[in-house]
């Protein structure tokens, strides 16, 4: 499961971004799949043979991505987390900033992140702001 930030636009409902656990298949392991998917594009299934549905994670609209590194120094893991916002883009018609979705984006690398003793493993979280 994959915490994704989720937009129903075109909706009558809330004007909200929702945080949602979606079951994402993966061929990896690794965590970097594992914090990648939070930006990966999200079509809910859809029963009607008439339509197609819009992809609804609205990092995946905005353009963001999530990227994890890691590595041992001195017995300690030493965990990179980047949220790269620097090409994201407002598409035409969303009511919310670059800078809200890479907060939601933010919410949900917080909450897959399990908490552990700093002694154990030192986490960082970079933000790559949008180019103005």
């Amino acid at each position: 499961m994959v915490k994704m930030p989720i937009y129903l636009h075109g909706s009558d409902a809330d004007t909200q971004i929702q945080i949602l656990e979606v079951p994402v298949m993966n061929a990896s392991d690794s965590n970097e799949a594992i914090y990648g998917a939070i930006c990966h594009s999200f079509i809910p299934p859809n029963t009607s043979s008439r339509s197609t549905a819009p992809d609804i994670n609205i990092a995946s609209q905005y353009g963001m991505a999530v990227s994890f590194e890691d590595d041992q120094v001195k017995g300690i893991f030493h965990v990179t987390i980047t949220i790269d916002a620097s090409s994201a883009k407002k598409p035409e018609g969303y009511p919310f900033t670059i800078e809200q979705v890479t907060d939601a984006v933010m919410t949900c690398v917080k909450l897959m992140t399990p908490i552990v003793p700093e002694n154990e493993r030192k986490m960082i979280i970079k933000v790559l702001p949008a180019k103005k």
